[in-house]
């Protein structure tokens, strides 16, 4: 009986272990009040900022949301050369500093309703053991460019592994499915 009694606390106590450092994930979303996601039909999608010590973790994660985006199926969405040429063109470096009438005239250059804006706040893959434990915060918005108002805004943290990783010590997701899932997460905060 004891013997019972001290397995079932063990498992118990590894329960909670497990529970304790599986993968937490923590989203924020906004929609504008007035905004009418229905009129916008064509995109762009603009550089995303990179706050990571990744120096590339921003290329990494737009290209990666551009094919979400894409399997959507919700928005005609403008070709990444398309828009790095109107960049160019505009004389434009870096998105990160564009007000309300940058990204209007954005807008009209690339004949979108809508941009899409991304930084890349988070992007590391520690290891705990050979369990990978990525750490990604992504935050998106999506702006209308009639107004040059931000009419959706998503932000999605994922940190740690997921609890089979935790548990069983294999599997988990790598940095890039891990992105890959909080990029889904968010666009199906916009698009039901």
């Amino acid at each position: 009986m004891r013997y019972r009694h001290q397995v079932v606390l063990g498992l118990l106590t590894a329960g909670l272990v497990v529970v304790a450092g599986c993968a937490s994930t923590k989203t924020t979303k906004y929609v504008h009040p007035n905004a009418d996601l229905a009129a916008i039909k064509r995109v762009a999608v603009l550089p995303f900022e990179n706050l990571s010590s990744d120096r590339t973790a921003g290329e990494k994660v737009q290209k990666l949301f551009q094919t979400e985006l894409l399997a959507l199926e919700a928005f005609d969405v403008v070709e990444p050369g398309q828009v790095s040429k109107v960049l160019r063109n505009e004389r434009i470096d870096s998105v990160e500093n564009l007000g309300s009438a940058d990204l209007k005239k954005l807008g009209d250059a690339l004949k979108v309703q809508g941009l899409f804006l991304g930084s890349v706040v988070d992007y590391a893959d520690t290891r705990l053991g050979a369990t990978p434990t990525p750490d990604v915060t992504i935050q998106l918005r999506l702006v209308e460019t009639a107004s040059g108002v931000t009419v959706w805004s998503a932000s999605r943290t994922r940190s740690g592994a997921n609890a089979s990783a935790r548990l069983f010590g294999i599997g988990g997701d790598s940095l890039t499915q891990a992105s890959r899932q909080l990029i889904k997460d968010e666009l199906s905060t916009l698009v039901k």
